[in-house]
């Protein structure tokens, strides 16, 4: 075991001993409200602002400072905790994705625990490393995490130097009477990994990312991974997966071509464990790159988020394309660059509305509205049945600290 707490170095808050974050109010939007179809939705605190002050471009511990949200995190529940830590922003004042800044994308390393009985959130110290972009699930044992990229012993930001992948795999536990978290080490991954999905059966967790698909046991994780026939679908990234009905699917995702090109994929495949192999099921309706699934009942998968506006993307990457052929700092560099920038600003946001799929009747459905801004790069958090929507993306270089929960 890891004790992550003793980074002291880096942590404000663990020096000043357990602080707490309370709401101040509660909302709830369900069916009532046509938010949330056949879902009841309750927002919880906001995850609270960032303590680690590790660079002077950024404003921590200033009055207005707050957290500005995080893409990305480590997010799961252990028992009555939900565990936010880790992920990325863009915090420098004033400056975004496609302004000019010191830091560029900044991962960070802080952790912070809502407590289901208290209503409030609690610092849990530091991560040894500064992560984001791992695949996490949520289990008895903690909360599983997969990969992830980011910067080893504190946090960075990619103009400083670039950003590792790595192919850490691990428990997070919450310690409740000692106040702070534990790490438990498994088996890495064959490769590093960012972005992957993953999802458990019958204690087999499988994860998802570009063309590998690999398994580890985890009754017996000293066996080690496992590397199993992709599904019968291009090779991809940022895509969606879970687990349900016995099976893993696979949803979405896009790719990069040799030419620069990209494709934003529709189309949708389930794993059988049993069978030991693949099935293509429905197309979605749309893409939803970088969003979320999460199982409920028996056989109903819901999709939340992600992004389907192909022809905003491809006009985005046309401008940066333009932006890179020309001479740094010229005339044209800087048109470029602030047609990228108007882009961004008015970006209208992901996919607002819920799709459902139902295993058994290999049948998409439209289930209702995602309460607030439709999210993007965070993970379904399954606290006991409930869909936790911690933080995320909700436009490019844009956050939430917003923590959304749903019943289904």
């Amino acid at each position: 075991m890891t004790d992550l707490t003793r980074r002291a170095a880096l942590a404000l808050a663990a020096a000043a001993g357990p602080v707490t974050w309370a709401a101040a109010s509660t909302t709830t939007a369900g069916a009532a409200t046509g938010a949330g179809g056949g879902a009841t939705w309750r927002r919880l605190p906001d995850v609270p602002a960032n303590t680690t002050d590790w660079h002077d471009a950024i404003p921590v511990g200033e009055p207005y400072w707050t957290q500005l949200g995080l893409a990305g995190p480590l997010a799961g529940a252990h028992g009555d905790h939900l565990i936010v830590a880790g992920g990325a922003n863009f915090p420098e004042t004033a400056l975004t994705a496609t302004r000019a800044n010191t830091l560029g994308k900044v991962y960070w390393t802080d952790a912070f625990v809502y407590s289901r009985r208290t209503g409030g959130w609690q610092a849990a110290g530091q991560l040894p490393d500064a992560v984001g972009y791992a695949a996490t699930v949520s289990t008895g044992d903690g909360v599983l995490v997969i990969g992830g990229e980011g910067y080893r012993g504190g946090p960075g930001g990619t103009l400083q130097r670039p950003a590792e992948k790595f192919a850490d795999v691990y428990y997070l536990r919450w310690d409740a009477r000692g106040g702070r978290l534990v790490r438990i080490d498994l088996p890495p991954l064959p490769r590093p990994m960012s972005y992957a999905v993953a999802g458990i059966v019958d204690d087999v967790v499988y994860v998802a990312e570009g063309g590998d698909f690999v398994a580890l046991g985890l009754d017996h994780p000293d066996r080690g991974w496992t590397t199993l026939p992709r599904w019968p679908g291009d090779p991809r990234t940022v895509a969606v997966g879970a687990a349900q009905d016995g099976r893993f699917f696979l949803l979405s995702g896009r790719a990069q071509h040799a030419d620069k090109s990209w494709t934003f994929y529709r189309d949708a495949y389930a794993y059988s464990p049993r069978r030991r192999s693949w099935e293509r099921i429905a197309d979605l309706p749309w893409c939803v790159t970088a969003g979320l699934a999460h199982p409920t009942g028996r056989t109903g998968l819901v999709v939340v988020g992600g992004d389907k506006d192909i022809d905003r993307w491809n006009l985005i990457e046309h401008h940066v394309a333009l932006r890179a052929a020309a001479p740094p700092g010229s005339p044209e560099w800087h048109r470029q660059n602030d047609i990228v920038t108007w882009i961004y600003d008015h970006h209208t946001g992901f996919n607002g509305e819920l799709l459902r799929y139902d295993t058994r009747r290999d049948r998409w459905t439209t289930d209702g509205w995602f309460p607030g801004p439709p999210p993007a790069t965070t993970p379904a958090v399954n606290w006991d049945g409930d869909l936790v929507v911690a933080s995320g993306e909700v436009g490019p270089g844009i956050r939430t600290p917003r923590v959304w929960q749903a019943e289904f």
